[in-house]
């Protein structure tokens, strides 16, 4: 996009790869079990001590909010490919409209001079 070349991808290509981002997201923030603590661990009271020290140890809290930055920024790249698209899909459309148009004016005008001149 920055380059001015047309882009590759199908309408259908960038709708599929909205569906994996909100798949992704899905898994990291619902799906697991990095954003709380599994059940396993509520009557385990020194293990779920030693989870939660892990926890903080590897940043977990931290790095699914970078993922999640991440992804969202992957969503908005995505957003603005399907607008772009939608947008010319629009202007196709219009033109068609146009075209559409000067063709039965057209016929009409050839319909007047027929009327005019016989």
């Amino acid at each position: 996009m920055k380059k001015g070349e047309k882009i590759s991808m199908s309408r259908e290509q960038v709708f599929k790869k909205r569906g994996e981002l909100f798949a992704l997201r899905h898994v990291i923030n619902l799906s697991s079990d990095l954003l709380d603590t599994p059940d396993f661990y509520w009557d385990r009271q020194e293990l779920e001590n030693l989870y939660q020290q892990i926890c903080n140890h590897m940043n977990i809290t931290k790095r699914t909010k970078v993922m999640n930055e991440r992804l969202s920024y992957c969503s908005e790249l995505i957003d603005l490919l399907g607008n772009h698209m939608n947008d010319k899909h629009h202007v196709r459309l219009e033109w068609m409209i146009i075209i559409l148009i000067m063709v039965e004016v057209m016929f009409e005008c050839i319909h007047f001079v027929e009327l005019v001149f016989h």
